[in-house]
């Protein structure tokens, strides 16, 4: 059969549209990442797919009049191709080549162009052509399978697409096999017409390559676009809720988690602690508001420590912070204690600083705000008592945990 009457033929009218489909999904993607700018590497693995999909298939549609070019332009395209994803996915994992790595895959890259036109032009060996360019597909391959495996453990958000991408370029591989091997054993080049089973395989690696891999690679974008959107908004999140400087709950914070505890159910009652330093405002204008901030840090932190799980504990604003307390009855004065021990210079071991609080009991229901005046009230009406005792050695008096949980009580 006349090779040029191949062209008039269903098989190359299938091919045609072969042709202008994956050459229209390429260029399309090609324009999209032009005027839609995304990640570092959206751009190069445009080129690159398009170079490794254009390359395959100008190299499997060879015929005797055509292989020169077939082989040069389509195995070039391949190995352009392929470069330019392996570093494309690089880039979009946030690696950035050093101008040495840079230089030696350009070199690598023109030295390999170089051997493979020197082994097609000046003497045809297909055998060396082919070995050629398998090594170095495999060493891209290679590296780009360690970089995908490594980004998997290391964003499991992304791991998903990743795996999607990495089947697809593994998928591409297997489907081009046979073709390969037919090329390679030297089969008739007019056979690339036929509708053979290596020829529809190959034709179905271009469709793959070029419609699943601009998938696969979109989302993978989306994956990666999605994480940083939710970790942008559970960082505002954080920032509506929580006090900068300590951590700890700021009072938008602190009011939500009380209304969750109500919510939740279980024992009808609380205890609510009010905290301030005592002397801050001498603390702050003769040693400093770095000190300062040091000692609210240091306050957030003992509370913090102090809390259990179903506790809340925030700063309202200054120098003041409450807890709630939400546990046992035994478990509240122990944890009272301890604040007592930890606050009190003389008492075990202080944060070098005192502070002073007050108790009142927070029913469900109740106004925080109300709650907040009378533990308020309670701690200034200590302070005006002097208690607990400022003094190294503490008198009898001093303790004030079972005296707190008594009259948060009553």
């Amino acid at each position: 059969m006349d090779p040029s009457s191949l062209f008039f033929s269903p098989e190359a009218l299938l091919g045609g549209v072969l042709w202008l489909t994956v050459t229209f999904v390429c260029l399309l993607m090609l324009g999209l990442t032009w005027w839609r700018p995304s990640y570092a590497g959206w751009r190069g693995w445009a080129c690159g797919n398009a170079g490794v999909v254009l390359g395959m298939l100008i190299g499997a549609l060879r015929t005797p009049d055509t292989r020169l070019t077939s082989v040069l332009l389509g195995n070039g395209l391949v190995l352009l191709g392929s470069a330019l994803l392996l570093l494309a996915f690089t880039r979009f994992a946030g690696g950035r080549p050093t101008r040495r790595a840079l230089w030696g895959h350009g070199l690598g890259l023109f030295g390999t162009l170089l051997a493979l036109g020197a082994l097609t032009v000046l003497s045809d060996q297909p055998t060396a052509r082919f070995a050629l360019v398998s090594v170095f597909l495999l060493v891209n391959k290679g590296a780009l399978l360690h970089l995908v495996l490594r980004e998997i453990r290391r964003t499991p958000a992304l791991a998903g697409a990743y795996r999607l991408n990495l089947g697809l370029l593994l998928l591409t591989a297997l489907l081009t096999l046979p073709r390969t091997w037919a090329l390679l054993s030297g089969q008739a080049p007019a056979d690339s017409f036929m509708p053979t089973l290596p020829n529809l395989l190959t034709a179905l690696a271009f469709l793959t390559m070029a419609v699943g891999g601009a998938f696969a690679f979109w989302a993978l974008h989306e994956d990666r676009r999605r994480e940083e959107v939710r970790a942008l908004h559970g960082e505002l999140e954080r920032l509506a809720h929580r006090d900068p400087l300590t951590g700890l709950l700021n009072r938008r914070g602190f009011r939500q988690a009380q209304e969750q505890w109500e919510a939740r159910g279980g024992p009808e009652a609380a205890t609510l602690l009010v905290f301030d330093i005592d002397g801050f405002k001498t603390m702050n204008d003769r040693l400093g508001h770095a000190l300062g901030d040091d000692c609210l840090r240091a306050l957030a932190a003992c509370l913090d420590d102090v809390a259990r799980e179903g506790d809340v504990a925030g700063r309202m604003g200054g120098d003041e912070f409450l807890l709630l307390l939400t546990g046992p009855a035994a478990q509240i004065e122990a944890q009272v204690s301890g604040l007592t021990s930890r606050l009190y210079p003389g008492w075990g071991t202080p944060l070098g600083f005192s502070a002073s609080f007050g108790a009142a009991r927070f029913r469900r229901g109740d106004s925080l705000d109300g709650a907040v005046r009378q533990a308020d009230e309670a701690m200034y009406a200590r302070k005006a008592a002097g208690l607990p005792r400022r003094s190294p050695q503490p008198s009898p008096a001093a303790p004030v945990a079972p005296a707190l949980i008594r009259s948060a009580a009553s």
